[in-house]
């Protein structure tokens, strides 16, 4: 879609095969920096900018472009792709540079939450190379789960974490330093809290590791966060990414558009969707978002498991029944649900 193109023009010159040291000198020094810098101008240009002749001018044109194409992959190449073990089998390193399904290294087919009921639920973790989005109301604890998320992603891989970097996106500036710091001495005590520690030191020093690989980005607008989302790539691979999440991608939807301009939210929400999945996809992270719920009234409406839940007699098909806001639209570009619900004994 637009979104993919739109990502993949806004790659570095400097990740494109092909291109060697000088013609990466001249091509910096004339401001090009990424494929679209090169992709918007005639090879002629590129001749009398960068002093070269046309036959190299074609060529820096010809590698941008297949840098830019998504190459087509087998079911079996995407299979091969992915790897049960939490770890991968790359070192380590992170996401990878090129498209997951066609590099050699296995990424992990889920990120582990390190909550046995929700990891059994979901086969392993929370699934790579897709969108998972959380419902729930507000106070539920979504940005809970999203902070501990990032804890199980960061932490150390002798604690069962992937020791992976993290980006977090803020749109209502409930990100707590403090409190992700907090869960991660609950959660590993022995390897970073300083009191059940051996090593006291030690147990800080890798609580200091595991909130440097937490990267926390706060844009103010959807069209912002879609800029981000096209110009991250390079981020995620220097920082070895494994999960993204958004926290919450309804709270800017309803800020920034009124109940006049819901075509023009619903195709911005498909694009940051798309970006999602097309990071998701080639770098081999998990994409997770929050979203808010809404009350749609004398209407039939339900969650993911409403039938289970009872049939047409089930509240989920009750006048003024709660679901996830944004509408259809959004719900079909996410690939997991989960709904976030609380209740009173």
């Amino acid at each position: 879609g637009a979104a993919r193109s739109a990502m993949a023009a806004k790659r570095s010159l400097a990740r494109v095969a092909g291109l060697d040291v000088d013609l990466l000198s001249r091509l910096e020094s004339n401001n090009f920096r990424t494929c679209e810098d090169v992709l918007t101008r005639h090879p002629f240009d590129l001749v009398e900018l960068l002093d070269v002749n046309l036959p190299v001018a074609e060529k820096i044109v010809t590698c941008v472009a297949r840098a830019c194409c998504p190459k087509p992959v087998t079911a079996k190449q995407l299979l091969d792709s992915r790897t049960d073990d939490p770890h991968g089998d790359d070192g380590g390193t992170g996401a990878g540079g090129g498209s997951s399904a066609s590099s050699t290294r296995k990424t992990p087919a889920f990120v582990r939450a390190h909550l046995a009921p929700l990891d059994d639920a979901l086969g392993g973790g929370v699934p790579t190379g897709s969108i998972s989005e959380l419902v729930g109301p507000a106070g539920a604890g979504k940005t809970q789960m999203c902070l501990t998320l990032a804890c199980a992603c960061a932490a150390p891989r002798r604690c069962g974490g992937l020791e992976s970097g993290v980006v977090f996106i803020d749109t209502e500036q409930r990100f707590s330093s403090q409190r992700l710091a907090e869960i991660a001495r609950a959660k590993f005590p022995e390897a970073l809290s300083p009191a059940c520690a051996s090593d006291s030191a030690d147990a800080e020093r890798e609580l200091d590791a595991l909130t440097s690989r937490v990267l926390v980005l706060t844009p103010s607008t959807l069209s912002e966060m879609l800029q981000r989302l096209n110009g991250l790539e390079e981020a995620l691979i220097d920082r070895g990414v494994r999960l993204l999440i958004v926290d919450s991608v309804a709270a800017l939807a309803r800020a920034q558009f009124g109940r006049g301009q819901l075509t023009q939210r619903q195709e911005l929400l498909g694009q940051i969707a798309s970006a999602l999945k097309q990071l998701a996809e080639r770098l081999g992270m998990a994409a997770f978002v929050t979203n808010q719920v809404t009350t749609r009234v004398g209407a039939r409406v339900r969650h993911a498991h409403a039938d289970a839940a009872g049939g047409d007699d089930a509240t989920g098909d009750a006048p003024g029944s709660v679901t996830a806001a944004l509408g259809t639209k959004w719900a079909h570009c996410v690939n997991t649900r989960l709904v976030l619900e609380g209740s009173i004994d």
